[in-house]
């Protein structure tokens, strides 16, 4: 469609349309288009409305302190991929209800608890903890926010905390319950496995026109066929275009000079110190090694000091006193030197057991590294400039073959692809077709649609033409009548080896253990190490650690395999509850984190009714056009 509306646009007709409506527009005017004001409202909670100024003034803020704490530019484009100004639009709506409770209440904060809110602040305190109205002002001007604005904010703050404080004040857990919890959490159970394989049960034989029936009445979605969808794609390689983009000899060498501070290391040495007194202890020492051969750990053993404290590890000579870092990097290989005079007084003798003088990585040890980041920035724009002339050629009227053609990008078409990945016989796709990039976008297309161009994480880009959707589909029986019976004599044998090892459980701790059961099998048991409820092994489903924490020792229990290919049996051992000093402790923890638990649910579900009770308002389009000003491009995601 949107191809015969840019082969249409380009006709004597639709100019002469284009121009009678560009005419009409400057007889009627087109104010009304651009009567867009910042001090319009995104949003109106009761009778309080959230400003598109405010609204635009906290996605700048949000983006500026993601840039920061990334490193990089976040786009406005990128906030909204996150969803941020979703989260941004939540809480100001959810202030607003509160706003708009707060008044019907008549609760407010005094001046006086605001002045003390804001003097007990610490942002705004000097070295000492004292308040610093020139810091206060300061911080405020660097944030754009003004002090009446900031002050109202603190205000209406501690209105709300004193509302909600007051829903929460009375959540408290019912008595024993933390001591139940820590004592269910803290028992441990021993014992052993036994693994069923589904070849031990008996054969069901053929099944008869009645059951197959049924078994395929019970399990259609395992005999329909899912929605798939047909369509041809373009696909911008970002790793194609790395290939295309690697630097030369002379831009790789001009990268790593720039970049040698990153490839260089400091002097380091590995030493040990032992610290005496004085100076005339430490000579006194290191004459003793001179000439009675005393070794530096018999000096250290002496000294009360073990291997582990005398050594200092490997050091800088920014990590040494002056005094100490020059005799010690004044060593060029391993040995004793000093005694060194030490600033905090007393004085020490050094071993360095390792010397490693500074250097910088070879050019050919890093030049793979500098190639993939030259490539790599300069991906960044290449890519962009190949998208941009794939929306050239799109905007002509071509096809997608003759885009990719003339784009130099790779074009492929698909047939039958399932959400999942998976073609109709059985394989699943590979390379770009498997991408969770791509199957979105086959997804989301309607019917015959040419989809826009769309960024792939890797840098790359795809465009998408959908041109057939074949509805999910219940086969029939006769279509799918053999993986019917399979279906059916799979079942029918887990049902028989789940039912058998029902029966091998009741026999364990009666008269007989899983070692007897596993000789009679011909199995071989397993023992399963000491574990939790919340920490079971990893070898056997959760439906058996259930069952296991329900049986007195010495008893069993058996479940299905989470693939359903066997039936593992397994019997206790050994039970040990958590001793009561231990569950006392935990208990004290589990009160502190179940209230907790509790009050910010309260907590939520109090804000989640007072929104409800304050009808919301939404101006999308006044949204939209916030990002229109702030320069963002995407359409938003409601």
């Amino acid at each position: 469609m949107l191809r015969a509306l840019r082969k249409g646009a380009k006709s004597l007709v639709a100019k002469i349309l284009i121009g009678l409506l560009v005419a009409s527009f400057a007889v009627w005017g087109i104010g009304d288009i651009f009567s867009f004001r910042l001090d319009s409202r995104v949003a109106k909670v009761g009778d309080t409305e959230i400003a598109a100024e405010a609204f635009a003034n906290s996605l700048q803020r949000e983006q500026n302190r993601l840039t920061r704490q990334i490193g990089e530019v976040v786009t406005l484009d990128m906030v909204r991929a996150a969803g941020v100004d979703r989260r941004i639009l939540a809480g100001m709506v959810r202030d607003a209800a509160f706003r708009e409770e707060l008044d019907r209440l008549g609760l407010d904060a005094p001046d006086e608890a605001v002045a003390e809110a804001i003097r007990n602040d610490s942002t705004f305190h000097d070295v000492a903890g004292k308040f610093q109205p020139q810091a206060y002002t300061l911080l405020l001007a660097q944030q754009g926010i003004s002090r009446s604005t900031f002050e109202e904010n603190r205000r209406f703050k501690l209105a709300q905390d004193m509302l909600v404080e007051t829903a929460s004040a009375a959540v408290t857990p019912p008595p024993g319950t933390a001591a139940r919890l820590a004592a269910w959490q803290g028992e441990t159970r021993t014992g052993a496995v036994l693994t069923l394989p589904l070849d031990m049960a008996p054969d069901p034989g053929t099944p008869d026109e009645t059951a197959l029936n049924e078994f395929y009445d019970a399990n259609k979605p395992m005999f329909t066929e899912p929605e798939r969808r047909s369509g041809e794609y373009i696909h911008v390689n970002a790793t194609k275009l790395l290939e295309e983009l690697k630097p030369d000899d002379e831009a790789l060498r001009q990268h790593y000079e720039a970049s040698l501070a990153r490839f260089s290391t400091e002097a380091s040495r590995t030493i040990d110190q032992i610290i005496y007194p004085d100076r005339a202890a430490a000579e006194a020492a290191q004459g003793r090694m001179l000439t009675d051969g005393v070794t530096f750990e018999a000096l250290a053993a002496e000294t009360g000091m073990t291997e582990d404290s005398l050594s200092l590890g490997r050091v800088t000579e920014s990590d040494l006193p002056e005094a100490a870092a020059a005799a010690v990097f004044g060593m060029s290989e391993p040995g004793i030197v000093g005694p060194v005079v030490l600033p905090a007084g007393g004085a020490a003798l050094f071993r360095v057991r390792e010397v490693s003088e500074a250097g910088a990585a070879p050019f050919e040890d890093v030049r793979d590294q500098l190639a993939a980041e030259l490539a790599r920035d300069a991906l960044q724009y290449r890519a962009p400039e190949v998208a941009n002339q794939i929306e050239e050629l799109r905007a002509e009227g071509l096809t997608m073959s003759e885009i990719a053609r003339k784009a130099g990008v790779d074009y492929g078409e698909f047939a039958g692809l399932a959400a999942d990945g998976a073609l109709p016989d059985g394989t699943r796709a590979e390379g770009v077709l498997a991408s969770t990039t791509f199957l979105n976008e086959v997804f989301a297309a309607l019917d015959a649609e040419e989809r826009d161009l769309v960024e792939t994480p890797g840098g790359g880009y795809i465009l998408v033409m959908l041109r057939g959707i074949a509805p999910s589909e219940l086969q029939p029986l006769a279509t799918v009548r053999d993986r019917a019976v399979e279906g059916w004599q799979a079942a029918e044998r887990r049902k028989a080896l789940e039912a058998r090892g029902e029966e091998l459980a009741a026999r364990l701790g009666e008269d007989a253990s899983i070692w007897d059961i596993g000789e009679e099998l011909g199995l071989a048991a397993m023992p399963l190490p000491s574990f939790t409820q919340l920490t079971p092994p990893a070898a056997i489903p959760a439906r058996l650690t259930e069952k296991l924490f329900r049986v007195p020792a010495a008893g069993g229990a058996a479940a299905l395999s989470d693939a359903g290919d066997s039936v593992m049996l397994a019997q206790v051992s050994e039970i040990n509850p958590l001793a009561p000093e231990d569950i006392a402790r935990n208990a004290a923890e589990l009160d502190g984190l179940l209230t907790e638990s509790l009050s910010g649910d309260v907590v939520e579900y109090f804000a989640r009714a007072i929104e409800a009770s304050h009808p919301t308002q939404v101006d999308y389009g006044v949204i939209e056009e916030v990002f229109r000003r702030l320069g963002a491009n995407s359409p938003m995601a409601q």
